[in-house]
């Protein structure tokens, strides 16, 4: 006697109906040939144990009565798939002709396409190499036909719809009753199913108090946490220990927990050391990874090249994947790693590809890198010839001293002593600044092919790095800070500021004059000229086209003087500057002569530095760019201006 059922709405459970498959099989004796069509059976029914997303686990039975099997979908042509594959016509490899149900099985004619693909998969069935199919199925309501005592309720299937039909090449068990569990897409993506109900035996009391606690968004986002890292720490583990991807990917499928995966690797370790005779096969690793490291190779270039053709060459080892979209090429990282794709949604392959291998993450991440790094080192800056750069082990504030020049030389009389000679100095101090930004490349850039996304995004961050670097180093200029002496950078004080004017050789000649003219830090009869040589003249961009006038060969206006700055200087033009002064220009000694202004890095990261890690708040990957440094005036006295 069938049980008293509560009903729930499948619209108020803010998850999917599930597809389920069957494994059956074919029915040799009624192949026709010439009509190319073979009889099926998908169906019998048997008790399957099974575990929903949010309730326990339970025993599924497949009613087979009339009236609870909806055929319509069967009997109007329902697809033949290639293994459940549904993402491209190709992977229809036939038609579902007629359905119906008989003796407590599900039976059906299925007719193969006469495209030339299809050809050796008929031609397989007939030679009975293919003998398997599998059907998909959603179940719309169950009646609990438990009995009491039961450890685990029994379900029975009593409203359910046959989907499709695929051939698949692993075949059924003894009872028929091997199933496989696939998520659907989003209900915008499928039929609605919100008048569909499944039974389940409950006190409504019961329900009502449950749902009332029961935060749904908390619990899936605390279950895909979890999931997450079960997943990591079994992929893990396998990988340690040198055990094969399929082992990995068979553990989790079954979702097993961390402990038991644990227990079937040592079982796994034990079967493979006594095969081995404790031999390790040193060659088979290295191939399989040199194998590995071609693809990741392959798939890199192949990536560079749609995003700059010009600058990145493809070789022989990115050939095969030219063209290829980012879920096409996550789909070749799943199989390649043995996992298996049947019947995953393009979201479900996207995010199994993030956290199942380390392959498909690795390979965006580099590309992201590359891109980021190239347009870092292509970006224009002006500054690099007449900055010094420097590498600090850390954080900490750090003294430059200004050495003065080295006391005159005395006279030793014989038999004299030598005289302690004395040095003075100065210093500027400064520390290490951090700036960064983090680029998140996730499953919604996977599944629409956002090749902008993780190339011209972090190519923008890159070039963006670059010209922080130049906004330090010319704000040196503009903010004319003051020194460790309590002086600005650029005062009378300094000598090192000419008389406002255009650039003409007049007051080319004052500021080479004043820079010759610096003196050291010694004071009295040791005070020496420091004798500096300008090599660089540093204008505005307004100022480039009259610069260059006044560094030609001929001086303006003349066809016989020589001009005396020809090949002098060299022109650095900045438009940074024009945003503070249209009219003020800079002389700048070279800084193997003395220091000017110093631009330091971390120890070993000089320039932009990526960092790569699994997203914690996203489904993908998280890209953070960082650019440890600074920028510091050292010493004023190989640096001039002049306001023009």
């Amino acid at each position: 006697m069938d049980t008293i059922a509560e009903t729930i709405p499948t619209n108020k459970l803010k998850a999917n109906v599930p597809i389920l498959s069957f494994r059956a099989a074919f029915e040799p004796s009624t192949i026709d040939s010439e009509k190319r069509s073979v009889v099926v059976r998908w169906s019998t029914g048997a008790k399957v144990l099974r575990g929903g997303f949010f309730t326990e686990p339970f025993h599924e039975e497949l009613s087979l009565h009339n009236e609870s099997v909806r055929m319509d979908r069967l009997r109007s042509g329902a697809p033949l798939l290639n293994s459940h594959a549904s993402q491209h016509l190709s992977d229809q490899i036939g038609v579902v002709e007629d359905a119906w149900l008989q003796d407590g099985a599900g039976y059906a004619r299925v007719r193969f396409s006469g495209r030339q693909d299809a050809g050796p998969i008929f031609q397989d069935v007939k030679d009975g190499i293919v003998r398997n199919v599998s059907v998909g199925y959603r179940v719309y309501k169950y009646k609990d036909v438990s009995q009491e005592g039961d450890p685990v309720k029994t379900l029975r299937a009593v409203d359910w719809e046959p989907m499709e039909i695929s051939l698949v090449p692993i075949g059924a068990d003894a009872g028929a009753n091997i199933r496989s569990f696939d998520r659907l897409r989003t209900e915008s993506e499928k039929e609605n199913v919100n008048e569909c109900e499944i039974e389940v035996r409950a006190q409504t009391k019961r329900i009502e108090e449950s749902m009332m606690h029961i935060d749904i968004e908390t619990i899936k986002k605390e279950t895909l946490e979890a999931e997450r890292k079960r997943i990591s720490e079994i992929t893990t583990l396998v990988r340690k220990f040198n055990l094969d991807e399929a082992f990995s990917a068979s553990l989790i499928d079954q979702t097993v927990s961390v402990e038991e995966a644990r227990s079937q690797i040592l079982n796994k370790l034990a079967e493979r050391t006594e095969k081995e005779g404790n031999i390790r096969n040193h060659v088979d690793v290295h191939v399989t990874r040199d194998e590995a490291d071609t693809r990741r190779s392959g798939m890199i270039e192949s990536l560079l090249h749609r995003y700059d053709p010009k600058t990145n060459k493809i070789s022989e080892k990115g050939t095969p994947y030219i063209g290829m979209s980012l879920l096409r090429l996550a789909e070749e990282v799943l199989v390649r790693n043995h996992i298996s794709i049947r019947g995953l949604t393009k979201s479900d392959i996207a995010q199994r590809a993030f956290l199942s291998t380390s392959d498909f993450p690795a390979v965006l991440a580099n590309v992201a890198n590359k891109t980021l790094r190239q347009a870092y080192e292509l970006a224009p800056q002006t500054f690099r010839p007449f900055v010094r750069q420097v590498f600090l082990p850390d954080f900490k504030e750090v003294s430059r001293i200004q050495l003065s020049e080295a006391p005159k030389l005395e006279k030793v009389n014989q038999s004299g002593e030598f005289k302690y000679g004395v040095l003075s100095d100065a210093a500027e101090k400064y520390s290490l600044g951090t700036f960064g930004k983090i680029i998140a490349i996730n499953r919604q850039v996977v599944i629409n092919d956002d090749l902008e996304a993780f190339t011209r995004i972090p190519a923008l961050h890159g070039r963006a790095a670059a010209d922080l670097e130049s906004d330090l180093v010319y704000a040196v200029f503009m903010a004319n800070a003051v020194l460790a002496d309590g002086i600005p950078l650029f005062h009378a004080t300094h000598t090192n500021l000419g008389t406002p004017g255009a650039i003409s050789e007049v007051t080319l000649g004052e500021g080479r004059k004043l820079m010759r003219r610096q003196s050291g830090l010694q004071r009295g009869r040791d005070k020496q000229l420091l004798n500096i040589q300008a090599r660089y003249l540093i204008v505005p961009a307004a100022l480039e086209t009259l610069a260059q006038k006044q560094l030609a060969a001929i001086i303006p206006n003349s066809s016989t003087e020589v001009n005396p700055f020809s090949g002098l200087y060299t022109l650095i033009a900045e438009p940074r500057l024009d945003d503070h002064s249209a009219t003020a220009w800079y002389l700048a000694a070279d800084p193997a002569q003395i220091d000017t202004i110093e631009i330091a890095y971390l120890q070993g990261q000089a320039g932009v530095y990526t960092e790569n890690r699994q997203g914690f708040e996203i489904d993908g990957l998280e890209i953070k760019a960082r650019l440890d440094c600074a920028v510091k005036a050292i010493d004023h006295r190989g640096l001039l201006k002049n306001a023009g």
